[in-house]
């Protein structure tokens, strides 16, 4: 038992692995490491194109609003403007009120009137016209031969800055 025995050497051809198996995990990785990348790209352009249409309705909403409270404004102002009118109306009637109370106050009423508006104290008479047969006096602001009032322009300059600022 002395001598010694010898075994013979084993090398399997399987025991390292084929440099195709590596080519092709290596391109697996590659193609992942990639598609990763390109859903972290598509993921921040859609989070910045949400961002930029949730600005948008944010702004048209302040438009909006704006757009409300110069209604509301316009509607006050008319209603101002309806109610002045109703008080220069009523201011018309009283003094004419005033003159029907008797005989002698429509006299001294109707000759201090007419003084008051230019007239020559001629009531009972038609006046006269130019020669064209139109009516002679001021045209005013309301049937367009004026210009626009302040509170007009203030809101049209607000409504071109703001629109300005949607571009």
């Amino acid at each position: 038992m002395s001598d010694k025995v010898a075994l013979p050497r084993l090398d399997l051809p399987g025991q390292k692995t084929h440099w195709a198996v590596v080519a092709v995990i290596g391109g697996g990785v590659l193609v992942l490491l990639m598609a990763a990348i390109f859903l972290i790209v598509v993921h921040k352009e859609q989070a910045a194109q949400e961002a930029a249409a949730r600005s948008v309705e944010a702004r048209a909403r302040e438009a909006a609003s704006q757009v409300e409270k110069m209604k509301l404004e316009a509607a006050a102002a008319v209603e101002k403007a309806k109610a002045a009118a109703a008080a220069a109306a009523a201011e018309k009637a009283r003094p004419a009120g005033n003159a029907v109370a008797g005989d002698d106050a429509r006299k001294v009423g109707s000759a201090g009137s007419a003084a008051a508006n230019g007239d020559s104290g001629k009531t009972g008479q038609k006046k006269k016209g130019n020669k064209l047969g139109r009516k002679t006096g001021r045209v005013t602001a309301a049937k367009g031969g004026g210009p626009p009032s302040e509170a007009t322009k203030k809101t049209d300059a607000s409504l071109d800055a703001l629109l300005r600022g949607l571009k």
